[in-house]
């Protein structure tokens, strides 16, 4: 067994051949009875990436997890790793190390026991163990605690006992199953980077389930957005949150004000009482309606007459912006604008102000009723 200290290098977990991908997943369905909870699932994970499967509860991304590993087989479809056909066989027979939402420790075994125990099941020689033990709880900053139960450990601390388990065998492959849901804001905040730190650190190829938008934005490499058991996108942090490829997915990820808009001619749209014009024309219902999204932040207000006109109906300090609800005659959506305190001076900003609302070009999107973006 070697040493940590030599795993900290990126080649230890990072396959030498940048053709090959780590994991190639193809046609994957998986169905418990009548009920489809994965369709048709094709993903590519390259080598050292952090992937992470995102999307609310019941989108399928803990049963794409679970399949993976082999917990719950597919019905149909293929899984391969490293160019190894992996879809039958057992979890004991993969190449994986898992952390669960639960951690799922042993409270019956010390620190050093739980995380000894995959060693100790390969027939590892005694004092390989302590020092692999030593090393990865120095990596996790708990040494000194391992003579401790799990109950003697806060939420932190266990998820990096769980974590320090999972990584002991050296797994080429790293699942995490909502590692952080358990544990309060600051905390998660805080492991989230310590998590996303040893990741990089290690080069150990990381998928990992999340609900949380923040989590997968600013852990991942790229994301997987699933909902109803398909696919809605793939993509980096930036390209999820600036070009979401459906409805769905400009709603899920951050803040987002959709719009009903109606085409009156190619490129201009009537939105409430107002003329509207977009950047592109929307080719699939030239004379019908769509719906235009546009990020809070992107709105810009002013008390020029150019742009749309629209009412302040309520303001909302939330520390580094303000967030103004906005009235727009004839639309029954309230619209958002996220501005800076300077920028609310600058105009004197105060309810039932009427003001000027523009949206940069770049900035909007425009998607059919119910389909993807235009």
């Amino acid at each position: 067994m070697q040493s940590l200290t030599a795993a900290l290098s990126p080649d230890v977990y990072t396959n030498t051949s940048a053709s090959q991908p780590h994991l190639s997943i193809a046609g994957l369905t998986k169905q418990f009875g009548d009920f489809t909870a994965l369709k048709q699932i094709d993903l590519t994970i390259q080598e050292g990436e952090l992937v992470c499967f995102l999307g609310p509860s019941g989108c399928g991304k803990t049963t794409l997890l679970r399949a993976i590993a082999g917990l719950a087989p597919q019905s149909s479809g293929s899984i391969v790793q490293r160019g190894r056909e992996v879809s039958a066989l057992p979890p004991q027979a993969r190449d994986f190390g898992i952390v669960f939402q639960s951690y799922a420790l042993f409270p019956n075994l010390t620190v050093y026991d739980n995380v000894a125990y995959g060693l100790r099941n390969q027939r590892q020689d005694r004092q390989q163990i302590r020092t692999r033990v030593a090393e990865l709880l120095s990596l996790m900053e708990l040494t000194g605690s391992e003579g401790k139960y799990p109950a003697a450990l806060s939420g932190g601390q266990q998820q990096r006992v769980a974590l320090a388990r999972a990584l002991a065998t050296e797994p080429g492959l790293l699942l995490l199953d909502e590692p952080l849901s358990a544990l309060d804001a600051r905390v998660r905040v805080h492991l989230r980077s310590q998590m996303k730190a040893l990741q990089r650190r290690l080069g150990v190829t990381t998928v990992m389930v999340t609900h949380d938008q923040e989590e997968a934005l600013t852990m991942a490499d790229r994301i997987v957005v699933m909902n109803h058991g398909v696919i809605e996108q793939v993509g980096t942090p930036a390209e999820i949150y600036q070009y979401p490829a459906s409805e769905f997915v400009a709603t899920f990820v951050g803040s987002m004000n959709l719009m009903d808009v109606t085409s009156k001619s190619a490129g201009s749209w009537q939105l409430g009482r107002q003329q509207l014009i977009c950047p592109k024309s929307f080719s699939e219902a030239p004379s019908g309606h769509a719906r235009l999204a546009v990020r809070p932040e992107a709105v810009t207000l002013s008390k020029s007459q150019e742009g749309l006109q629209a009412d302040v109906a309520n303001v909302e300090f939330l520390g580094a912006f303000l967030r103004v609800h906005l009235h727009l005659e004839g639309c029954d959506q309230p619209i958002l604008a996220d501005i800076s305190s300077r920028d609310a001076q600058a105009i004197s900003l105060d309810v039932n102000q009427r003001v000027s609302m523009c949206f940069p070009v770049e900035a909007m999107r425009l998607y059919p009723a119910g389909g993807s973006a235009a």
